[in-house]
């Protein structure tokens, strides 16, 4: 009778299915402590989780299910590879904010005092639009919110924070997605203005941004013009939140909607403008993508570039409150792009299709890798 074989010498190939169909990261945990074998076995290029503002969700065979909730008072607002930031709001008065970075698959758990002196009581306006993360957990953290005298600012973790000059936040608020690109964080506006800050630090560790410069400036498309020519076609010309959205006044899509979105992503060491329409037909519970354009900044002669032919075998996934472009491979599809809201669309920038939209319970969806997964 043959022996059986010791788990160490199980092949690595079969290893490989195994762990590939381990979803949880404590599942995967636990497989890698049965010995020095098994941990060498490199993590599956997984799709990532999805992120609502109240918790989590995970794809499975029969579709998403919620695997971790957050408290009712606690909510994301930014993600940022496997970490998540969350505002935690005080129930009895319902303005006084705490504000944490998360790692659920480390259990580590950051506090960001220094946040919370500037916006921790603020009014019921107030909104949080983008948080991202250096190099978590002590790396630098930008934060974008609706305020107009802070629009944009800066935490050291443990250190402080870089607030702008008053004399700056008038073109600082009109910024609506940011990204950080080397040692730099950079800001793009509606009107496609690219803006660029220059980060530094002092001796203490503190952070501060030693100049403010335009590199790109009104160089794809007219939006004067676009919305000039909506109103003359009988819609309404609305921004919100960094959405335009159209009403469409014609007799075919009467009361249906046209919304654009504009989104920054670092990308292979270059920053790429993502610009996305979706239409929103009546009753306007949600939409699909209809048309996806993307541009390359050219710092040298300062111009929005398009960008055709794919993404270089890359992917991006995209939310207002993430992105990220990793190497396709795996369970990600090359030269597609992942939106993440106001619902799941994957388009593929070669056949210029996209799939057909997934709703989720919440618009403001973003998404958290696993570690190891890219």
């Amino acid at each position: 009778m043959e022996s059986i074989s010791p788990w160490a010498d199980l092949p690595q190939d079969l290893l490989r299915l195994v762990i590939a169909g381990l979803i949880l990261p404590a599942d995967c945990a636990r497989f890698r402590a049965v010995c020095r074998s098994w941990r060498s076995v490199p993590s599956p290029h997984r799709l990532p989780w999805i992120v609502l503002p109240d918790g989590f969700l995970m794809r499975s065979q029969e579709g998403f299910r919620e695997t971790i909730s957050f408290p009712a008072n606690e909510r994301c607002i930014g993600t940022t590879d496997s970490w998540v930031a969350t505002d935690l709001v005080n129930t009895d008065t319902c303005t006084t904010h705490t504000y944490y970075l998360h790692n659920i698959f480390t259990k580590t758990t950051v506090t960001l005092p220094e946040l919370d002196k500037i916006i921790g009581n603020v009014s019921k306006l107030f909104k949080v639009r983008k948080v991202l993360m250096k190099s978590p957990p002590t790396g630098l953290v930008a934060v974008m919110t609706s305020s107009y005298s802070y629009p944009i600012i800066l935490v050291q973790p443990g250190k402080g924070v870089w607030l702008p000059p008053k004399p700056q936040t008038a073109v600082l608020s009109r910024i609506i997605d940011i990204a950080f690109l080397e040692d730099k964080l950079y800001g793009i506006t509606q009107a496609e203005d690219l803006i660029s800050f220059r980060i530094a630090f002092d001796s203490d560790g503190l952070p501060t941004v030693t100049y403010i410069e335009p590199v790109v400036k009104h160089s794809v498309g007219d939006h004067q013009n676009v919305s000039e020519e909506s109103r003359n076609n009988g819609g309404d010309y609305i921004d919100d939140d960094g959405v335009r959205v159209e009403v469409l006044g014609d007799d075919q899509h009467n009361g249906d909607m046209n919304a654009t979105i504009w989104y920054l992503v670092e990308s292979r060491g270059k920053l790429l403008m993502v610009k996305r329409q979706l239409r929103v037909p009546v009753p306007h519970v949600s939409g699909f993508t209809c048309k996806v354009e993307v541009f390359e900044a050219d710092t040298s002669s300062r111009t929005w570039l398009p960008v055709s032919g794919g993404l270089d075998g890359h992917s991006l996934f995209i939310s207002r409150l993430f992105s990220k472009s990793v190497f396709a491979c795996g369970d990600v599809k090359e030269d597609s792009i992942y939106f993440f809201d106001p619902a799941v669309e994957v388009f593929n920038m070669i056949s210029n299709t996209a799939t057909p939209p997934i709703v989720l319970t919440d618009f403001r969806a973003s998404c958290l890798f696993t570690p190891g997964s890219f």
